[in-house]
């Protein structure tokens, strides 16, 4: 897990601009006030924590629009698209992948098992691990899924320029593992 703490600031204020906001401060509301709700953000705004939530809340807006009918969850589409490329995958392996704990993902695997989306079997090799692999269903919803996501991805991203989705991506993914590699 990163050692970054929720609402930690995303950059240091060193001029005008935020880390997030580019626009300079004289062209914002003099007053601090957000557009959003009209309520004073500016102890807020500079916040990575914070910044995170609003465009999660928009991606998750975005999620049920694409994929609702799908009665998927974030999670469940994960363990889906993850189970899909995968091969000999372990419940501790999508725990770890996921940054789940294993009780909840048990909940996830057993919601998707009896929707037929998923079977677990025991390993061969060692009794006390299982192996989780699509069913033919499974397999099918994780596809057309799949496809979905590449029009919900890029529909969210269409407000950044290519080198911004690339720089965006980058500074996350550096951000989610600590600064290690991947």
């Amino acid at each position: 897990m990163s050692n970054i703490a929720y609402g930690a600031p995303a950059a240091p204020c060193l001029n005008s601009m935020t880390a997030i906001d580019a626009t300079p401060a004289v062209e914002r509301p003099h007053d601090g006030r957000s557009r959003r709700g009209g309520l004073d953000r500016s102890r807020l705004d500079h916040l990575l924590g914070f910044m995170t939530s609003l465009a999660d809340a928009t991606l998750r807006k975005a999620f049920v629009a694409h994929m609702g009918d799908l009665k998927l969850r974030p999670v469940e589409f994960s363990i889906l698209a993850l189970l899909a490329v995968n091969q000999r995958v372990t419940q501790k392996k999508l725990c770890l992948a996921l940054d789940t704990p294993a009780p909840n993902l048990v909940v996830v695997l057993t919601r998707l098992q009896e929707r037929g989306l998923l079977r677990r079997i025991r390993s061969e090799e060692d009794r006390r691990e299982q192996h989780v692999e699509l069913t033919g269903q499974g397999r099918q919803l994780a596809d057309l899924a799949h496809a979905r996501s590449l029009a919900m991805e890029a529909e969210a991203l269409s407000v950044l320029t290519a080198g911004e989705q690339l720089l965006l991506f980058e500074l996350l993914r550096k951000i989610a593992t600590g600064g290690r590699p991947a």
